[in-house]
């Protein structure tokens, strides 16, 4: 596939799938859902808000584009984020325990690094956007969302695990788009 040559290449257009992402994360149920997925079928948080965000903005995403961001994120996400994450975690468990009153502010600078860590994923995966998906106007944005999301547990072989149902899936939408 060929990249499509952009103007909206500028650090504004890059700062839009954070911005959004993160006021969608905010969201009544959004974060415990996407959370959910990630923990219970392996599902990647960052990737699943892309595929919603690209369908508010962007035609469907192409399963070799799906491929492409699936290959660019997983193994930042599995060696640092993911890494960071277990930290943060595992520092949480350490918090109220006698000697480790430092705990708390550890891993809050964890979690500082985790979401950026995060952010770096979003731009990456912003970049793919801007350069091979093609925009439009169709309003079928719940959808394209949905079929985008299927493709992506096709990929990663998801369906298989007995963490997954596709409920899952049908909750992470209405909960992104089904907003007041």
């Amino acid at each position: 596939m060929e990249a499509k040559n952009s103007t909206e290449k500028s650090g504004d257009q890059a700062e839009s799938f954070w911005i959004w992402a993160n006021a969608v994360y905010a969201h009544p149920g959004v974060a415990d859902s996407l959370i959910e997925a990630q923990d219970r079928a392996g599902l990647n948080v960052n990737l699943l808000l892309w595929i919603c965000w690209s369908a508010t903005r962007f035609a469907e995403i192409p399963e070799i584009i799906l491929r492409r961001a699936t290959e660019a994120t997983a193994q930042w996400s599995a060696q640092v984020t993911a890494s960071l994450r277990a930290a943060r975690r595992a520092a949480k468990s350490f918090e109220d325990k006698p000697g480790f009153e430092n705990a708390a502010s550890l891993r809050s600078d964890i979690k500082s690094a985790e979401l950026y860590a995060e952010r770096i994923e979003i731009e990456i995966l912003e970049k793919l956007s801007i350069e091979y998906l093609t925009p439009t106007t169709d309003s079928d944005v719940k959808a394209r969302a949905r079929r985008s999301m299927t493709s992506y547990v096709a990929i990663i072989g998801a369906a298989r695990r007995d963490g997954f149902s596709t409920g899952l899936l049908h909750t992470i939408i209405d909960h992104i788009f089904d907003q007041p």
